[in-house]
């Protein structure tokens, strides 16, 4: 009998760990995901390359392939060492931004990152923000920890009479990005039950 539950435990994570991974790998493939109007280096782009980019085009020199470093803006907008008239990165244009042509390719053999990277390519989403990032001009920020914080303006939201204080424009907006609509009000006896 202590077999069989020992079995059935193990069926039982085995199966829950394989739903998490399933929820896990298809969280930030979310194409319907609507792009954001200003592209923030810090919020959008920075986690693409750190998670996609930086084992190989990252801070750690022993590790860099071609030379190059997608961390510094220098190193990024100057001429590539393995090819001097490409740029990685030419603010405004992505179409002559190797970053994002060797993202987007359809050709395997210039696919980055490269499948022996053992990475995830990117997703629809990811290459859409680093094109809009691009076109934009590419611009580089400081950490957000070293700066000092701004009070943002309100972003703009499909509907003005839903929120009720400043924190709800900005998950309104969330929402709008991922072509979702807030919940009606709950009544007073609903939230009572809840208790």
């Amino acid at each position: 009998m202590k077999k069989f539950q020992v079995i059935i435990g193990f069926l039982v994570c085995a199966f829950i760990l394989s739903v998490c991974f399933q929820c896990r790998s298809n969280s930030g493939s979310n194409d319907s995901t609507k792009l954001p109007d200003e592209v923030s280096y810090n919020f959008d782009i920075r986690p693409i390359l750190s998670d996609k980019c930086y084992a190989c085009h990252g801070p750690d020199s022993n590790k860099r392939e071609a030379g190059l470093r997608l961390d510094k803006a220098e190193s990024a907008f100057a001429a590539l060492k393995e090819h001097p008239g490409s740029y990685a990165l030419v603010a405004g244009h992505p179409e002559l931004s190797e970053l994002f042509l060797r993202v987007s390719t359809q050709d395997t053999s210039m696919l980055m990152p490269p499948a022996t990277s053992n990475l995830p390519a990117l997703t629809a989403h990811e290459i859409s923000l680093i094109e809009k990032w691009i076109r934009q001009g590419a611009k580089y920020e400081k950490h957000w920890a070293f700066t000092a914080p701004v009070k943002p303006a309100l972003p703009k939201v499909s509907n003005k009479d839903w929120p009720q204080n400043e924190i709800d424009y900005f998950i309104l907006q969330k929402l709008d990005q991922k072509g979702m609509k807030p919940n009606e009000e709950a009544d007073k006896e609903k939230l009572l039950k809840r208790l």
